[in-house]
C-alpha cells in the first residue's frame, strides 16, 4: 500500500477546474496582478500556508457573502475585508474573462478598432 498523500499546493491546481471553488478566481487574479502566494498572504495579513487552503474553500454564497467570508477568514485567520475585497475581485476578474471568451466576433472587432483605420 502507498503512503502516498497529495500536498495541499496540487490539490489547489487540481481545484482551479472546479467552478464551486476559489482555486479557480483566486489564480487569475494571481496572475493578472503578478502575485505569488507570498505576496496574497501579505495583502490578506495571513501565513502563506493558508493560502492552499483558501484556493480549498468553497464560494461564498451571494445571499451570504459576509457570513461566509467571516468563516473563510478566521479559518485561514486573514484579515476579513481583504479577503472580502480580494475574492469580489478575483470573482470579477473571472466574469469579465468569461463574458469576453463568450462575446461575439462583431463585438470583439469592434473592441479591436483603430482611430488610424479611419483615415484610410
Amino acid at each position: 500500500m502507498s503512503n502516498y498523500q497529495p500536498s495541499l499546493d496540487r490539490l489547489a491546481q487540481l481545484a482551479r477546474e472546479r467552478p464551486g471553488l476559489l482555486a479557480g478566481p483566486l489564480h487569475l487574479y494571481q496572475e493578472q496582478e503578478g502575485l505569488d502566494d507570498e505576496q496574497l498572504a501579505a495583502i490578506l495579513k495571513c501565513d502563506v500556508a493558508a493560502i492552499p487552503r483558501l484556493a480549498l474553500c468553497g464560494r461564498p454564497r451571494t445571499t451570504h457573502f459576509r457570513e461566509d467570508v467571516e468563516r473563510i477568514a478566521r479559518y485561514i485567520q486573514a484579515d476579513m475585508l481583504q479577503l472580502a475585497m480580494v475574492i469580489r475581485a478575483a470573482e470579477s476578474r473571472e466574469a469579465l474573462g468569461q463574458s469576453a471568451e463568450g462575446a461575439s466576433p462583431t463585438l470583439l472587432a469592434a473592441r479591436d478598432y483603430d482611430e488610424d483605420d479611419e483615415d484610410e
